[in-house]
């Protein structure tokens, strides 16, 4: 199960990072419909979240039964200036957390999947749990990013 995830996590990562890079320079920031967001922004929110993310398997890997402190995405965008935050230095944080994470799963032993942390709203979560999440996330951003190119 563990490989699967991993090489599933992998793979979406991969098709993000296809789907990105595809993306005019000049595409990045505007906006396909009132009330969505740019291209640029999805990236910001994926950057904070894949920060989440591996410090919730870092932490889950490290320390025993770990807090995970859940985030709202809502209000970063304003809180932390996707407007003014530069979609290259975003998207090299992704780059390079996702190659780091990717490492250190492939490396994770078999028992430590069944690792938990202590969610403040979902109680207990394993490492694999987690690991599903960030990679779904990764997957529907990935859907969000290729909706977003088809209607510029």
């Amino acid at each position: 199960m563990s490989k699967d995830l991993v090489e599933s996590y992998i793979a979406n990562c991969t098709e993000f990072e296809k789907v990105v890079r595809s993306i005019g320079a000049n595409d990045l920031s505007r906006i396909p419909k009132e009330g969505e967001w740019s291209a640029a922004y999805v990236i910001h929110h994926m950057a904070d979240a894949d920060m989440h993310f591996a410090t919730r398997f870092l932490h889950i890997l490290t320390v025993d039964k770990p807090a995970i402190v859940p985030f709202d995405e809502d209000v970063y965008p304003d809180r932390l200036k996707y407007s003014s935050r530069d979609a290259h230095d975003s998207l090299a944080s992704i780059f390079g957390l996702h190659k780091v994470v990717a490492n250190i799963l492939k490396l994770v032993d078999d028992a430590d999947w069944n690792r938990v942390g202590i969610h403040s709203e979902k109680g207990e979560v394993t490492l694999a749990d987690v690991l599903t999440l960030a990679s779904n996330h990764t997957k529907s951003h990935v859907g969000q990013l290729q909706e977003i190119i088809s209607s510029l």
